[in-house]
């Protein structure tokens, strides 16, 4: 059984004074080991405006936001399961 939702985080970095990024992180297989998927272009003056960039970013990877970053293959899971029939 795979697990049904990508592991996705928002990181921010400091590289120097009021200079904040964000990146999104995705773990591997290996849950010690994290992926660079995206890192904003731009530096903000604070972190907070740094982690809601990030998270929008993030956002954009999760197709329907009502159940979340689920993986391709649990949507497979599902389309292929029983259809719950609710009139």
């Amino acid at each position: 059984m795979t697990d049904r939702y990508r592991r996705l985080t928002v990181f921010v970095d400091n590289p120097s004074a009021h200079n904040y990024l964000w990146v999104v992180l995705e773990s591997t297989d290996d849950p010690a080991v994290w992926l660079d998927l995206e890192t904003g272009e731009e530096t903000y003056d604070s972190w907070i405006e740094a982690y809601e960039a990030g998270n929008e970013a993030l956002l954009a990877y999760v197709e329907d936001k009502s159940v979340g970053p689920v993986t391709a293959a649990a949507l497979d899971e599902d389309d292929d399961g029983d259809q719950d029939d609710r009139s």
